[in-house]
């Protein structure tokens, strides 16, 4: 018996969610891969645990530094940090250490530390290098000493997304050094709209007879947050300042994740196998979902089984701040805890 035509898409789309179903987890739910830089084996594993833990948290905090005591000290003890870790050194004084993410998140959780759950916020660096006499807008084009790309590696080390501006003749127009040096936010705010952005770091790196210093302000969600840093170069004050302002952000915006459930939500106008596999791929990225499969296809629609360490409401809300909108019911047959959409 041959298909009705219409059928074969439906078809395509069905084999593809089995083969996701049946695929095995995405790479980013694989290992959390850091490297150290240090002679001692002990303290390399320490350093690394740190790294990875601040990563999955989001900041560098407390009670973060606390777990990473607690579970060194339980190591001899249990034995399941062991597990953790595959430990290889690379280079004279390096080491390559590879965590189990979800074990590591699972500790967050259980341990009751505060983290960053949902889409973390996209920065625009709005950076001037002061030496001299002289000050210049930082951008794609213009890095002075390596402040930008120092930031670039700060960005990767803690999985937040900072953005670098062009630095072009539009950009010249629209932030001022001045601006930057002086703390005036709201023009800085507005031009960073071009970039989509989801706030803003204005940094001001000095050089000084004995380094450099730098000063951070970051805007994210109408509020203001304030840092300052010393450094043996730009780049190392610059990397400091920062860091400290992103724990400031993320402190606002972190949540202590509960013991996981699993919630049906709906998500309208899905249509076809790609929209799908990226859907899935989106909320497996966040923090606050520890597996999506699906649940039932109901048209152009479909449910999934979400697990997650939240609430339905502070799950939805979290997922209208990572660009989602609430939907009205498609079909009254299907049945979710709650109906999603972009907007």
């Amino acid at each position: 018996m041959s298909l009705h035509p219409r059928a074969y898409p439906r078809l395509a789309l069905l084999l593809g969610l089995l083969f996701l179903m049946l695929a095995p987890p995405a790479a980013a739910d694989g290992p959390l891969v850091v490297t150290v830089s240090s002679e001692d084996e002990t303290q390399a594993l320490e350093e690394g645990l740190e790294q990875a833990l601040v990563r999955l948290a989001g900041l560098r905090s407390e009670p973060v530094l606390a777990l990473v005591d607690e579970m060194l000290e339980a190591r001899d003890d249990a034995g399941w940090i062991a597990a953790l870790e595959r430990r290889q050194q690379v280079d004279d004084g390096a080491y390559r250490l590879e965590f189990d993410r979800f074990r590591l998140r699972t500790a967050l959780r259980d341990a009751g530390v505060p983290a960053l759950l949902g889409e973390r916020p996209a920065l625009l660096v709005w950076a001037v290098h002061d030496a001299g006499g002289q000050r210049d807008l930082l951008g794609d084009t213009v890095d002075g000493p390596g402040v930008l790309a120092a930031l670039g590696d700060l960005a990767e080390a803690r999985d937040m997304p900072l953005l670098f501006p062009l630095g072009d003749l539009q950009d010249r127009r629209a932030a001022q050094p001045s601006d930057i040096v002086g703390g005036v936010t709201e023009p800085l705010v507005e031009a960073a709209r071009r970039y989509e952005a989801d706030g803003v770091l204005l940094l001001h790196v000095r050089e000084t007879a004995g380094g450099a210093e730098a000063r951070v302000i970051a805007v994210h969600d109408a509020r203001e947050y304030r840092s300052s840093a010393r450094g043996e170069s730009p780049a190392a004050a610059a990397r400091e300042a920062v860091a400290i302002g992103l724990d400031q952000v993320g402190e606002s915006l972190a949540r202590v994740a509960a013991e996981p459930e699993w919630l049906r939500l709906g998500f309208a106008g899905i249509q076809g196998y790609g929209a799908f596999e990226r859907l899935r791929a989106e909320l497996t990225r966040l923090q606050a979902v520890e597996a999506a499969r699906l649940d039932s296809l109901a048209g152009d629609s479909v449910v999934l089984q979400v697990r997650t360490g939240l609430d339905r409401d502070d799950l939805v809300d979290l997922l209208r701040g990572s660009g989602f909108a609430r939907a009205e019911v498609p079909d009254a047959t299907v049945e979710a805890d709650a109906w999603l959409s972009r907007p």
